[in-house]
């Protein structure tokens, strides 16, 4: 009996080498010839939406600040085109630096109403640029609304509250674009 526990435990020990032996090839094939692990991954291609982008036309001041001219520009295509427009606005310094909507909605009538919400960044360049610069801001972001939207109405409010500058209060809704341009 005590050879035959000898020649099972010599058959136990051959088969635990065994299974080392093999756990050993199996993963030395994962590893480099250096012997280093191999820490490199796998590349996993993620494809992100290209953007998008759209003309639109946008209204800007003329260089002796008389007229307002058509200016064709891209703004990215997406679910806030107002702020895109507005955007377009202040980089071509049609409306003042750091204007940003606070909000805006359209109505879904037949006849739409924009409604259009700005910080204070733009009632205070308004109250900074006397009658004629006020003009100018004001067509430059109507037109351009009214050209985009093509709404009835747009009521321009500033912090919720109705746009007040020293020379106007606007409280009620623009019902056409302001008569400015050559075209």
């Amino acid at each position: 009996i005590r050879a035959y526990i000898n020649e099972v435990i010599k058959m136990k020990k051959r088969t635990v080498a065994l299974v080392i032996a093999c756990t050993l090839t199996i993963t030395s094939g994962c590893m480099p010839q250096n012997g280093e692990p191999d820490n490199s991954t796998v590349d996993i291609q993620t494809t992100t939406p290209a953007t998008e982008y759209e003309k639109v036309s946008i209204y800007l001041p003329d260089e002796n600040a008389q007229n307002l001219v058509s200016k064709e520009v891209q703004i990215e295509k997406n679910d806030e085109p107002m702020v895109e427009l507005v955007q377009a606005l202040v980089t071509e310094k049609a409306l003042p630096a750091g204007t940003e909507v606070e909000k805006w909605s359209v109505s879904k009538d037949d006849a739409p109403a924009v409604i259009l919400d700005l910080n204070k960044a733009f009632a205070d360049g308004i109250l900074n640029s006397g009658s004629t610069g006020e003009l100018m801001m004001l067509g430059s972001l109507i037109n351009t609304v009214w050209k985009y939207f093509e709404p009835a109405s747009i009521t321009l409010n500033v912090d919720g509250e109705p746009l007040e500058t020293g020379h106007n209060i606007y409280d009620t809704p623009f019902t056409s674009p302001i008569s400015l341009t050559n075209e």
